[in-house]
């Protein structure tokens, strides 16, 4: 229901805290300053999802009570109904350019952060602290370590070697380093869409050990990083209800 007040729409994003996605979506929203809510899926809320959104994942953007799936999709939305400031370039080949990069990072960084984070012995070992150690939690947990193995063979990354994937991650972060240099943002002076989503996926690498130690080496991705994360929202999102 709309705000009586401000005609703006209710806005709340079906979210996990951990998700690249859910931080591309969430970084997009306070940099427009929209005000939210956020609502977790962890427990009876992901059936819901599951029902309504036909998908079963997040995030999920439910907007005056329609709801809109997948990351880009949300951002164009977004784009739309708040086109100020905007994070796709009016230029069509600047925009061509944001498409590409934003579809890299969402698809092919990914599947390595996947590796990393659920089937590398030092990422794996982490997960239970994400999940918790509710009945729901552990069997959510089991679920995903499946579903995403799965995923990450399928896709191939999961099919090599661990040494070929470890090389495959420095070829591509290499290429990051390259792409944010000399900034400040990767198309110039204003962040755009594949600026949020290469952060959603650049954070979500910086939280498993080897991706950790593997930013560490590259000191301009970092400051990127910290360029990205210094973006101030312009409204406080509204706390998720009860």
């Amino acid at each position: 229901m709309k705000d009586r007040q401000t005609d703006a729409p209710d806005i709340g994003l079906y979210d996990w805290g951990p998700s690249p996605f859910c931080l591309k979506v969430r970084a997009i929203l306070d940099y427009k300053g929209v005000a939210y809510r956020r609502i977790p899926v962890l427990g009876p809320r992901l059936f819901e999802l599951r029902r309504r959104g036909r998908v079963g994942k997040v995030p999920a953007l439910e907007i005056d009570g329609r709801l809109v799936t997948d990351s880009t999709d949300i951002a164009h939305e977004l784009e739309r109904l708040f086109p100020a400031p905007g994070i796709l370039p009016a230029d069509p080949r600047a925009r061509a350019q944001c498409h590409v990069i934003e579809d890299w990072a969402d698809e092919a960084l990914y599947f390595i952060n996947l590796h990393f984070q659920w089937i590398d012995p030092e990422g794996a070992r982490m997960l239970p602290l994400a999940f918790g150690k509710n009945p729901f939690g552990r069997a959510a947990l089991a679920f995903y370590r499946r579903r995403i193995r799965s995923q990450v063979v399928g896709q191939g990354t999961g099919r090599k070697p661990p040494e070929r994937i470890a090389a495959d991650l420095e070829r591509e972060l290499d290429a990051v380093d390259a792409m944010v240099a000399p900034g400040p943002y990767l198309l110039g002076g204003q962040p755009m869409l594949c600026d949020f989503a290469l952060m959603g996926q650049l954070v979500y690498l910086s939280r498993t050990p080897k991706g950790g130690r593997a930013l560490a080496r590259r000191p301009g991705i970092g400051a990127y990083l910290e360029r990205m994360r210094a973006l101030r929202p312009a409204v406080s999102p509204k706390a998720a209800p009860a």
